[in-house]
C-alpha cells in the first residue's frame, strides 16, 4: 500500500513545499512510480475514519483500577 501522507512529509522536508495529496498522487503518476489503475483507486487518498464510525468519541468503558492495585508498601530490602 503507498502511503501518501509519508510521501508528501519527505517532500516537504525536501523542498519545503507542501502539497496536496492529489499533487502527490499525480505527481508519483507522472514519474512512473504508480499505475494508473493505482491513481484512480480511491481509497489511495486517506479520507479520515468517519465512514468507519459513527461519532468522534471514545466509546471505552473506563474501570476502576482500585481492585488490581496491590496497596500493601515493601521496602526492597526488607526480608520476607
Amino acid at each position: 500500500m503507498i502511503n501518501l501522507i509519508y510521501i508528501r512529509a519527505a517532500i516537504r522536508e525536501r523542498t519545503g513545499q507542501e502539497l496536496s495529496l492529489r499533487a502527490v498522487r499525480n505527481l508519483l503518476f507522472e514519474e512512473g512510480l504508480i499505475t494508473k489503475s493505482q491513481a484512480k483507486n480511491k481509497d489511495l487518498i486517506f479520507r479520515g475514519y468517519a465512514e468507519y464510525f459513527e461519532k468522534d468519541e471514545a466509546a471505552a468503558k473506563m474501570e476502576d483500577p482500585n481492585p488490581f492495585i496491590i496497596r500493601e508498601i515493601t521496602n526492597e530490602d526488607d526480608e520476607i
